[in-house]
């Protein structure tokens, strides 16, 4: 568990960094990977006890959100009470809290699940699917200075796709001077990271068809504009 979480660590320093930059959003995340923790450690979040923030069906199981009771080292169990397979989301060494509508979940042939929470003015998330019978972590994280990611079917197939809705202001930091807050864009991707392409601007985010639960479908897209 100690050189686990120093991978962790290690990796939340670099992504830091990387989300300075919100036209990378799906950077890979060196060493970020799915590890279950033991029974033991599945009870503790940090120094303090897990709570359970929220849970989805998928996969014929449960998949429960933990947390400390700040929203603060999020993990997920899969499997209900009792269960020790639990995996520490990469987004706990970076600080960012988690609450009660942190955790989507899609099921189906490949079943997936995101865990968001708030940051540096938008929204990150950490992707975990299930290409069969296992679980685990994607080696992304995606970035949203529009304040949404979400899973949704887009292309016709038997998995859903990560959509990261963000403003046109690819070179530059979502605080910097002379970012406009328009226009956005809904950028999707494929569970591999795979950039599927994006939709047209948009003045503002409301005009994404379904909005804040975006839907879009195939024909909505087109190649991603070149920063």
């Amino acid at each position: 568990m100690t050189a686990v979480l120093a991978v962790l660590v290690t990796a939340g320093a670099l992504v830091t960094a990387v989300l300075l930059r919100p036209d990378e959003p799906d950077r890979a995340l060196p060493g970020a990977g799915g590890v279950p923790t033991t029974a033991g450690a599945a009870s503790e979040c940090g120094p303090s006890a897990c709570q359970v923030l929220g849970s989805q069906p998928v996969k014929g199981t449960t998949a429960e959100l933990l947390a400390d009771p700040e929203g603060g080292q999020a993990h997920l169990r899969f499997g209900g009470l009792g269960s020790d397979f639990v995996l520490e989301s990469a987004l706990a060494p970076m600080e960012v809290a988690v609450g009660q509508n942190s955790l989507q979940c899609v099921d189906g042939a490949l079943a997936a699940c995101l865990v968001h929470g708030d940051y540096q003015g938008g929204v990150i998330a950490e992707l975990f699917v299930a290409p069969g019978d296992t679980w685990r972590q994607s080696d992304r994280l995606y970035f949203s200075d529009a304040g949404r990611v979400l899973l949704t079917q887009v292309v016709g197939d038997a998995a859903p796709e990560v959509v990261v809705v963000r403003h046109e202001c690819a070179s530059a930091a979502p605080a910097a001077p002379g970012c406009p807050r328009g226009p956005v864009l809904a950028e999707v991707f494929e569970l591999s990271g795979k950039q599927a392409g994006c939709t047209k601007r948009y003045s503002v985010p409301s005009q994404l068809r379904g909005w804040p639960n975006v839907r879009l479908t195939e024909a909505d897209l087109r190649p991603c504009p070149v920063s």
